[in-house]
């Protein structure tokens, strides 16, 4: 199984030196976020990455979510990017339809393009994209890999059928801070001890709770 780390930060030389130090563990790969807080230009943003891709031979998945970065990486500035040797492809959270599906028409060959909006799977498949990462997947992994494979063999209908069941629950595991919702669910399924989270997080309101025992028990049946 392959270990992808996530690996980031908003000051680039320090994060060269993370990098060169992941390279001597057994990893195949690097998840990295655009730059947080400081809020670079898109030149910053080409430069850094650039930097990283010249620090190591392991492949790197830029990682774009603007909602928590304070920046957008636009598609002219990944697609540069995507020409560099070292970077595979990226973790598309940008928040924006239009973006995503731009950024699936112009891609190189080659170049993965894995969504990060949970909401946006089946859509994104439909359109070509190569996967997702996505923390709803945790819940119902095994529905979530069935969406894909129905895609890779075609079956759209399919597809879409067992997505259907899956969609309810999507916002209700984001309908408070990630990942409260979900850490509720594996508490639920057994699968963890507790449903603590590191403070500020703290747990779900007893109301969303009753609504996610609800959600994901129904998703469970009914794509059984």
């Amino acid at each position: 199984m392959p270990v992808v780390v996530g690996l980031g930060g908003n000051d680039t030389r320090k994060v060269v030196k993370a990098v060169k130090r992941l390279e001597r563990q057994a990893v195949q790969g690097i998840l990295s976020v655009c730059p947080y807080y400081s809020r670079p230009s898109q030149d910053g943003l080409r430069e850094h990455f650039r930097r990283l891709a010249e620090a190591t031979d392991l492949p790197i998945l830029i990682y774009n979510i603007p909602y928590r970065t304070g920046v957008n990486l636009a598609n002219d500035t990944l697609l540069a990017l995507a020409e560099l040797p070292g970077i595979a492809g990226v973790k598309d959270s940008s928040g924006n339809l239009a973006q995503s599906l731009d950024l699936l028409r112009q891609r190189p060959e080659g170049f993965a393009v894995l969504t990060g909006e949970d909401a946006y799977f089946y859509t994104m498949l439909a359109h070509g994209a190569d996967g997702g990462i996505l923390a709803s997947a945790h819940v119902e992994t095994r529905h979530f890999l069935e969406v894909a494979a129905r895609m890779v063999d075609n079956d759209h209908r399919g597809a879409r059928a067992v997505w259907a069941r899956l969609e309810p629950l999507v916002p209700l595991l984001f309908q408070e801070p990630n990942p409260m919702p979900i850490k509720h669910c594996l508490w639920r399924q057994g699968l963890i001890r507790s449903v603590e989270c590191r403070l500020p997080l703290t747990q779900v309101s007893a109301a969303l709770g009753r609504e996610l025992d609800r959600a994901a028990g129904g998703a469970a049946r009914e794509a059984a």
